[in-house]
């Protein structure tokens, strides 16, 4: 079981709103509204407040799995259900899952700047850029580090949600219409393929022995998830009645087309603004992931999490090496949102169980 850290390394709980919503509004927002409504057509907006529920129903079980035992992080509760080879097992996966996150947001970040303004520097460049400044950040900072990292990115970038309204004085807003029109098959395949933007939230697993304040971590939470759903929704809706349903079919950054037409006196390409800002929108994925790898790697071998940051470091660089062109890039991501999607909106539920009969069986061998 792992040590329950001191005092001074944990946090006010009203930091889990900032630490959920920045781990979940991340890179995949730049290009969701396609793929969702690829599946759910103009219905897609729907499929977003369908995942949004799904993810508050999960967010409630996760904090009812960590407050029904002494065993307050995912990894000593793997040990404390499936015993010390199993449950080793189920950890590792969980490091590993954290660890292609972090990954995809980093391959995924370097493609889209190379693609929009640096078309001639190479992709291992911009990937050690991001894994140096992810070391930096994180050597010696830790969890408080995280925790000021999200607060501080939130309000250096909310305001770009204002400019996300500026297409909508071309709106087309019958493009909405029909409503309900997509089959049960396509609703369920646009909530699957909303999974991937809508991950961070099982961060909670992580997160939890470092708040204070234990009982309001639930509330904050929560209204983390509903701030990440409404945005993604907002967004969503803005590029049906944006674009035709030809153009968004095959616009692969919906978010930042729609920037292209933002115009203001001092600069004339907006969207050479925004990226370099997204950096600051990712990067407390990066921190808080990476961290969440240092925090599993000192529970698989009980190694001090200063030495797991270069370790994972160095493995997420090589790891992204293996990849060049857009399309392994693009099915990388998509194999990501599929482990996210069984290891985030439904595994909770078996482990919760699972928790709840272990702590039984302990109580009534007493």
């Amino acid at each position: 079981m792992m040590k329950t850290p001191n005092e001074r390394l944990s946090v006010n709980a009203y930091l889990v709103f900032f630490l959920v919503h920045t781990a979940q509004i991340g890179l995949g927002i730049v290009g969701v509204q396609r793929v969702i409504f690829v599946e759910a057509r103009q219905d897609a907006w729907i499929a977003v407040l369908i995942s949004g529920l799904w993810i508050h129903l999960i967010v409630f079980v996760i904090c009812q799995t960590l407050k029904s035992s002494e065993h307050d992080n995912i990894f000593s509760l793997h040990t404390f259900v499936y015993g010390r080879v199993l449950g080793w097992i189920m950890n590792a996966a969980v490091v590993v899952y954290f660890l292609m996150a972090y990954t995809s947001i980093l391959l995924g970040y370097v493609e889209m700047a190379l693609t929009w303004m640096y078309p001639d520097f190479p992709l291992w460049g911009g990937a050690l850029i991001l894994v140096l400044l992810t070391v930096y950040a994180l050597y010696g900072g830790g969890f408080r580090l995280v925790a000021g990292v999200s607060f501080l990115t939130f309000f250096m970038a909310i305001w770009i949600v204002v400019v996300v309204f500026q297409p909508l004085k071309y709106a087309e807003w019958i493009h909405l219409l029909p409503i309900l029109e997509a089959t049960p098959k396509q609703m369920m395949n646009g909530v699957l393929k909303t999974s991937y933007t809508m991950l961070g939230f099982e961060v909670l697993y992580i997160i939890y022995p470092f708040v204070k304040e234990k009982e309001r971590v639930h509330r904050y939470a929560q209204l983390g998830v509903l701030l990440t759903t409404f945005l993604v929704a907002i967004v969503t809706v803005i590029a049906i009645v944006f674009f035709s349903p030809k153009q968004l079919d095959v616009t692969i950054w919906a978010s930042l087309s729609m920037f292209t037409i933002v115009k203001f006196p001092f600069i004339e390409r907006f969207e050479y603004i925004v990226i370099p800002l997204w950096l600051l929108v990712i990067l407390p994925n990066l921190l808080l992931f990476m961290w969440a790898m240092t925090r599993g790697g000192k529970a698989l071998f009980h190694i001090k999490q200063k030495y797991g940051l270069f370790i994972f470091a160095c493995l997420s660089f090589f790891v992204a090496m293996m990849f060049e062109k857009r399309a392994t890039i693009n099915e990388f991501i998509d194999q990501v949102g599929w482990y996210g999607f069984w290891l985030s909106f439904v595994y909770p539920f078996f482990l919760y169980v699972f928790v709840r009969m272990k702590t039984w069986a302990k109580g009534s061998a007493k």
